[in-house]
């Protein structure tokens, strides 16, 4: 029986992948679908490609597992999305604007609406539109100011072509920088029961992502936007709603593609931290091309064969070094595990995120489209060589 999580042949020759356990996908999304009301809805938020693990292939997962509507940022996710769940509603982040018409209608999306400015470009295209207003609380970016939601959802709802089907907000996340949750949705609330008296209240009102569901469970409304959460990229800082979750990217992995005992005939040792003479040193198929740091904390290392191995520093393109003097058995070819476990150990999501300076969301979407997506359904039983 093959074990192996590739998917093709072609596959065995990359020199470097990252994993994605697309099961944490659909684990992570029973347990905030168990947290929640089951009247409330979840837009699934899909954007920068599901987090890089593929929108495509996670919004067919949550469609198949009950998900109410998805959240992307672009047309290409727009389109993957489509492709995988036909009847799913889906709602465009801002973004996009009236050029996009063609294909909103085409493919059946809900645009967000931030500005009367925005709303007159839709309406100068005269094609019948679905939206949500975007009011921006105190986030300072996307949305009407709450001073003028009254007047821009007068203007929505007096055009013939246009449905307001929903009304929605990202709260800040600036800390002690910024407003509180507590005061951004205290400014929405009068709007709100004012819309409701003249019956002009829209069916969806939508404040709570990932960190807001996780911190105010008093604020999930009609329905929540969650996106690293559904990742296993966030995790509770209150304790007022703490989920099981676990990171659907489970390993970044890259070969040794060169591998040398230092001399005395290639120069005195750069100086630089990790280098030193008779250094047994290895060089891996990975570099920032696909998404690795050019600058990296001095803790930065990977495992060869169950051990640990230092990123000797600079990070190329294509190619990093580690020292692997101390692991006299490495090979050519061998795997070097950047993210994951390799025989006792193990790198954890938190531990690299703290070595790239970064937090675990960083991880996950800052790596490239070069890096080789590998979908995996469980944990392997026959480890390749050199894990």
């Amino acid at each position: 029986m093959n074990n192996s999580p590739f998917e093709n042949p072609s596959q065995l020759c990359e020199t470097a992948w990252r994993e994605i356990d697309l099961s944490a996908v659909a684990s992570n999304y029973r347990a905030i679908r168990e947290a929640i009301s089951p009247n409330t809805k979840i837009f699934a938020c899909l954007k920068q490609d599901a987090y890089g693990c593929g929108a495509g292939k996670v919004a067919s997962i949550l469609s198949a597992a009950g998900v109410d509507a998805f959240g992307v940022v672009s047309i290409a996710e727009a389109i993957a999305v489509r492709k995988a769940a036909p009847g799913k509603p889906i709602l465009m982040y801002p973004g996009i604007g009236p050029n996009a018409a063609d294909l909103v209608r085409d493919l059946d999306l809900t645009i967000s609406i931030s500005g009367e400015e925005d709303l007159a470009g839709w309406l100068s295209t005269g094609a019948p539109l679905k939206i949500f207003v975007k009011v921006d609380l105190g986030f300072w970016r996307a949305g009407v100011a709450p001073s003028d939601l009254r007047r821009l959802t007068d203007l929505c709802t007096s055009q013939s072509t246009v449905t307001v089907d929903g009304l929605y907000a990202h709260l800040s996340e600036f800390g002690d920088a910024g407003s509180s949750a507590l005061a951004q949705v205290a400014r929405l609330t009068p709007l709100l029961q004012g819309l409701k008296a003249e019956g002009q209240l829209p069916a969806t009102v939508m404040v709570s992502s990932s960190e807001t569901l996780l911190s105010h469970p008093e604020f999930d409304m009609d329905a929540v936007d969650p996106g690293a959460l559904i990742f296993g990229l966030t995790r509770s800082r209150t304790g007022r709603r703490v989920l099981s979750s676990r990171p659907a990217l489970s390993a970044i992995k890259a070969r040794i593609v060169a591998l040398k005992t230092c001399d005395d005939s290639m120069g005195v040792p750069p100086n630089l931290p990790g280098y030193h003479p008779a250094m047994r040193l290895a060089v891996l198929g990975i570099g920032w091309g696909h998404g690795v740091p050019r600058n990296l904390g001095s803790s930065a290392s990977v495992l060869v064969r169950g051990r640990r191995a230092q990123i000797v520093p600079p990070i190329h393109l294509e190619h990093l070094r580690i020292d692997v003097t101390n692991i006299p058995e490495a090979t050519l070819g061998d795997v070097a595990v950047l993210l994951g476990s390799s025989g006792a150990d193990r790198i954890t999501l938190p531990e690299l995120a703290e070595a790239w300076n970064t937090d675990e969301t960083g991880v996950g979407c800052g790596l490239r489209e070069s890096l080789q997506r590998i979908d995996i359904a469980s944990i392997e039983t026959e480890p390749r060589k050199g894990e």
